[in-house]
């Protein structure tokens, strides 16, 4: 199954490049600004959404902090040099953003990058399940024995 990625980048080239590279084996969709991706999403949620930090228009954090309230489910990459590190480590820890890579990428890297994040998108969502799963049957548990 292909997962579903947005990539955010103002880098046309760079953009281009992922979709190129990557579209064959996810289902790719790229946007070069903030109001195509907010666009992309209302459209359709992303399992993977990969935002550059260095944006015109707002920082890639607060993109994904917004996506995080939107689309709690979704897991979330910024794309920064090591100079920004330090700056987002606070929302690493609080979950905004599940992960980093580190500019400039290679093709390479962000294949091993969205195999960990594929594999860690698809364990959260297996886990996920399962709770509902437990919680549902609990539910019906209580029910049964409160008659």
């Amino acid at each position: 199954m292909k997962r579903s990625v947005l990539y955010l980048d103002d880098e046309a080239g760079c953009v281009e490049f992922f979709k190129h590279t990557f579209g064959v084996e996810n289902d790719v969709r790229t946007a070069a600004n903030l109001s195509d991706a907010r666009r992309a999403l209302k459209e359709r949620a992303a399992d993977i959404i990969i935002s550059n930090q260095t944006l015109s228009e707002i920082s890639g954090t607060d993109f994904l902090c917004e996506v995080a309230a939107a689309h709690p489910a979704s897991y979330r990459v910024l794309l920064t040099d090591t100079a920004h590190i330090g700056e987002v480590i606070h929302q690493i820890h609080a979950g905004t953003i599940n992960g980093f890579i580190a500019k400039p990428w290679t093709e390479q890297s962000m294949r091993r990058a969205l195999e960990r994040t594929g594999a860690a998108f698809d364990l959260r969502s297996k886990t996920s399940q399962a709770r509902a799963a437990t919680a549902a049957k609990l539910r019906k548990q209580t029910v049964h024995n409160a008659a």
